[in-house]
């Protein structure tokens, strides 16, 4: 496994996304985060499980520290939506 710093993650991404090698990517020396080059045309039904549920975590935990309701998200989506048709 190969190892890279957020920045050169950034910087030399094209030739990382061409590679087979996972990536372990490191912020100040400290793990953020991971690339795994996916086989195949589509994820396993695992990792997509996996994936949904932390951004579903993820979702509630940043909506409740801002006070957010899901009502009040929805009518948001729904005002940029408008607003974008109008362009």
């Amino acid at each position: 496994m190969k190892t890279a710093t957020v920045r050169q993650f950034r910087d030399d991404a094209t030739s990382f996304f061409k590679q087979e090698e996972p990536i372990l990517v490191t912020r100040h020396g400290k793990i953020v985060g991971f690339f795994l080059p996916a086989a195949g045309d589509s994820l396993p039904l695992e990792i997509r499980k996996d994936l949904f549920s932390t951004l579903t975590d993820e979702i509630r935990s940043t909506m409740k520290a801002r006070g957010l309701s899901e009502e009040t998200v929805l009518a948001d989506f729904e005002k940029t939506r408008k607003a974008r048709r109008r362009r």
